[in-house]
C-alpha cells in the first residue's frame, strides 16, 4: 500500500525555478495526496500563476503570505497537512523521478523509522553538475550507507531539506521548524527528529540542489551564529568526539568566511581552533593560505 504524502513548498519570488520543481513532483513514479506552495508574499506573479496551476493539477494547494520567513512557511503548511508522511521541496530545487519510491522502498524496510534522506547533487545555474552532498563530506564518502547516528548528523549536516520525507505526525511532536532561528532551523529540526526515531538513507543522488549566485555568501554569517546556538542547544545529547567534529566545522566555516573578509587574524584563529579539536590536512593548507594572506596585506604598500 502507498503511503498519503504531503510536499511542501516554501517560495518567495521564484517564479523563475517554481515551474520545474513542481513539475519535478508531478513526474515522480509514486504519486502524492497533496502539495501545499507556500507563496511568502511574492511580488513577481506566483499568486496568479498558481491559480492558474491549481486547475490543472487538483492536488495542489497555495498559501499566501506576507514574508514570516521559510521555517514559518513550512510550519504553515505543515499544520493544513492531511497526509501520514511530509516531503519538503524548495522552490529553486528539482527531484529525480524515483525519489519518493526510493524512499518508500527504504522506510518500508524500518517500520520505526521516522524518516528518510538521500544524497544529492550541488548544481551550478547554468545546470552543471558541481558535487554531490556525499562525496564533499569524507566521513559518508568512503562506503555506501543506509543510516544516518544522531552523533552523525551533529558532527555534520549532511541533510538536504530538499530530500527529507518524514513522519508527519513526529515533525510536529518536535515542534516543526524554529521560527526564532534566523538560518539552519532545518539542522535543528532533524536533530529533534533523529531521537525520535531512526534516519534511513537512500546513498544515491535524488536531487539537484541549486547553488544561485550570491546567496550562500549573502547569508554566511547569519547562518554561522545559528549554528553555533544549535551546537551549543543540542550539544548533551551527543558525544565528545561528536562536539569536537561539529565545533571543528564550524570553526572552519568562521576561518573561510574571515579570510573571504579579508580578515587574516581572525581566519588564522578559527583555523588554529579547528585545528585543535579535529586535525584535517585541508584545515593545514587553510591555515597556510590565511597566513600568505596576512603576510601580504602586511607588505602591500600603502598610499
Amino acid at each position: 500500500m502507498e503511503p498519503s504524502i504531503c510536499v511542501i513548498v516554501p517560495s518567495f519570488n521564484c517564479l523563475e525555478y517554481l515551474p520545474q520543481a513542481l513539475d519535478s513532483i508531478w513526474a515522480q513514479s509514486m504519486k502524492v495526496k497533496e502539495v501545499w506552495v507556500v507563496d511568502d508574499g511574492s511580488s513577481d506573479g506566483t499568486a496568479e500563476w498558481l491559480q492558474q496551476q491549481r486547475l490543472l493539477h487538483p492536488v495542489l494547494h497555495s498559501l499566501r503570505l506576507e514574508k514570516v520567513g521559510p521555517s514559518a512557511a513550512r510550519n504553515a503548511a505543515l499544520q493544513l497537512c492531511q497526509s501520514d508522511w511530509v516531503a519538503f521541496l524548495d522552490a529553486d530545487d528539482t527531484w529525480y523521478p524515483d525519489k519518493l519510491a526510493r524512499q518508500w522502498a527504504a522506510l518500508s524496510a524500518h517500520p520505526d523509522a521516522a524518516f528518510c534522506i538521500s544524497n544529492y547533487l550541488h548544481i551550478d545555474e547554468q545546470r552543471r553538475p558541481i558535487i554531490d552532498c556525499f562525496s564533499y563530506w569524507p566521513e559518508y564518502g568512503r562506503q555506501p550507507w543506509n543510516s544516518l547516528s544522531a552523533d552523525q548528523l551533529f558532527a555534520e549536516n549532511v541533510v538536504g531539506t530538499s530530500t527529507v520525507l518524514a513522519r508527519t505526525q513526529a515533525l510536529r511532536q518536535c515542534g516543526g521548524f524554529d521560527e526564532s532561528l534566523r538560518s539552519a532551523s532545518d539542522w535543528d529540526l532533524w536533530l529533534k527528529l533523529i531521537r525520535t526515531g531512526q534516519c534511513v538513507v537512500d546513498p544515491e543522488c535524488q536531487m539537484d540542489y541549486l547553488m544561485r549566485t550570491g546567496s550562500m555568501t549573502r547569508a554566511r554569517l547569519k547562518r554561522l551564529m545559528a549554528v553555533e546556538r544549535i551546537i551549543d542547544r543540542h550539544q548533551a545529547n551527543h558525544s565528545a568526539g561528536a562536539n569536537d567534529s561539529a565545533r571543528a566545522v564550524l570553526a572552519r566555516n568562521y576561518a573561510e568566511y574571515y579570510q573571504e573578509q579579508e580578515l587574516y587574524a581572525k581566519a588564522c584563529w578559527h583555523q588554529c581552533q579547528a585545528l585543535r579539536l579535529k586535525f584535517h590536512f585541508q584545515g593545514v593548507r587553510h591555515l597556510l593560505a590565511a597566513l600568505k594572506g596576512g603576510m601580504l596585506a602586511v607588505a602591500k604598500p600603502t598610499r
